[in-house]
């Protein structure tokens, strides 16, 4: 299972970090992280929670993976964040993915969030995508 995990996180950066939308509101390469580290500028995006269950079916062995990313943003607004959340959705909604040694099913929105925290200036927005895979 922990395979199937690497691989759909892989192929999410991968199509993320291929994405001009992405590179011109996060940086190229991406500010696109697995581990934010100290002193990250802002804006950047970061991989976050990973919810799995099975989706077998009788000759298969399958996931459903709703993988979270969290984007943080200062700019004075919510303007960018709203922006580079639209632009994750057009990279991933529906997208082809090429996930290594799996059969890719669907990538598709789940739901989003999007707030205001606490500091009163920086805004969090967490994405939410259902990848679906079966073990090749």
């Amino acid at each position: 299972m922990t395979d199937a995990l690497f691989n759909a996180q892989s192929a999410v950066f991968t199509a993320l970090a291929a994405s001009g939308s992405i590179q011109s509101l996060i940086g190229s390469p991406p500010r696109l992280y697995d581990h934010v580290p100290p002193g990250a500028v802002f804006p950047y995006m970061a991989f976050g929670a990973i919810h799995v269950q099975p989706y077998d079916t009788k000759s298969e062995i399958g996931f459903e993976q709703i993988i979270t990313l969290n984007i943080w943003s200062r700019y004075r607004g919510s303007k960018e964040a709203k922006d580079i959340l639209q632009a994750a959705y057009d990279a991933l909604h529906r997208a082809a993915l090429s996930v290594s040694n799996e059969v890719f099913l669907s990538c598709e929105f789940h739901s989003a969030d999007l707030a205001l925290m606490d500091d009163g200036i920086t805004y969090h927005a967490a994405a939410r995508f259902s990848l679906i895979t079966q073990t090749a």
